[in-house]
């Protein structure tokens, strides 16, 4: 214990210069007021009269075809990160005016690293077997949940699209959350990209804090434990998005600092949404990488002169990184049927605004947490 509270102090030290590269930041304004009232009284109706969504029973054969067809297409993309990741990739180039599954798909390749880094050389070591699959259980369980739930609503606004009409009212065959409802009503009028990612983002991270963080056995074995502390400080919890620059791969992204609180991972969500989409810059490069670059979990995937998976990477590369399907199985989860989240108003305060950030390349801090969590890392295995 002593040797982890140290490490812990040791480790502060760098997030403070960190933390320095995110006070030039200006807000960016997401919606029209007569757009968001619309919206308001919208959600007011559905508290007022049910709060939650009612399934209407579908008597078109084309309507339950869709539905079973969706339902099929979800089921063989929640295979694991990978699928699931190349799933939100795939929809955003069909898609692109959906920013929220680009946005998705690169916070869902931090998700397989996060995973991956349990197993590797830096984590792997540090934590033991006991504190490592509550861990890995949480990552992948948020994961899984975050797109049983949303991949229906793009496919279901894709087939809107396709077909030039509101599909929408099959949402609560899905157990979407009746909040996102007058969302992709009013995106398939006026393409508002921003306020539906931000409705994105409340909601999933609203359906995650339900269904993952609230839950007993996260809140005992993962949340409350030291592990989970030393997850937020170690630099893996940096939620990065690679991109290429002059030929070689740059990082910008943010930090994770309480992953328990909804409200603070929504701001990070609207944070790195800014990042991503506010910058073209960024967005362009970002997207060639993603582009070039197959998910494999293994963070040699952004940077082999550092990370590697094989044998033969390591006569380069100094720290191990294994790909998702050499570090964990496949996972079998059980979904909730209908239990909707929403039950006020108060979400909608997040709807403003989208914080930017000046300053977001983290690459030179993120380097430096690294080669310092390493030489950490050995001097545990040293030590004990």
């Amino acid at each position: 214990m002593d040797f982890l509270t140290k490490m812990v102090s040791y480790l502060a030290k760098p997030f403070d210069t960190l933390a320095k590269l995110f006070i030039k930041k200006t807000e960016w304004t997401i919606t029209a007021h007569d757009n968001l009232t619309f919206i308001n009284e919208q959600l007011e109706k559905m508290l007022i009269f049910n709060c939650t969504q009612t399934k209407i029973s579908i008597e078109a054969e084309k309507e339950k075809e869709l539905v079973s067809l969706i339902k099929k297409q979800t089921e063989e993309s929640n295979l694991n990160n990978i699928t699931r990741t190349k799933a939100y990739f795939s929809f955003f180039q069909r898609c692109p005016e959906v920013h929220w599954a680009f946005l998705a798909h690169t916070v869902s390749r931090n998700g397989g690293w996060n995973m991956t880094d349990l197993k590797g050389d830096i984590i792997g070591k540090i934590l033991s077997k006991k504190q490592i699959e509550p861990l890995f259980l949480c990552f992948e369980r948020a994961n899984a949940f975050i797109f049983q739930d949303a991949y229906p609503q793009l496919l279901l606004y894709e087939e809107s699209k396709r077909r030039g009409e509101n599909m929408f009212h099959l949402l609560p065959h899905f157990s979407v959350s009746s909040f996102m409802q007058p969302f992709w009503e009013d995106f398939l009028l006026t393409k508002n990209s921003s306020l539906l990612t931000v409705a994105l983002i409340i909601n999933e991270q609203q359906h995650i804090q339900k269904h993952v963080i609230e839950e007993p056995f996260f809140q005992n074995h993962v949340l409350e434990t030291l592990s989970f502390l030393l997850q937020q400080w170690l630099g893996f919890a940096d939620v990065i998005i690679p991109f290429y620059a002059k030929n070689k791969v740059r990082l910008v992204g943010t930090t994770v600092h309480d992953f328990a609180n909804v409200d603070h991972r929504i701001v990070i969500g609207k944070t790195l949404y800014g990042i991503l989409f506010y910058h073209n810059k960024v967005y362009n490069k970002a997207y060639e990488f993603a582009l070039n670059t197959p998910h494999t979990g293994s963070r040699a995937d952004f940077w082999p002169h550092l990370f590697f998976h094989t044998a033969k990477m390591r006569k380069n590369a100094s720290i191990y990184s294994p790909k998702l399907v050499n570090a964990w199985p496949n996972i079998k989860h059980r979904y909730p049927q209908q239990d909707d989240w929403f039950r006020d108003l108060s979400m909608l305060k997040h709807l403003h605004t989208v914080p930017v950030v000046k300053n977001c390349d983290i690459t030179d801090n993120y380097l430096t947490n690294i080669i310092e969590l390493s030489s950490l890392a050995l001097s545990k295995q040293l030590l004990f």
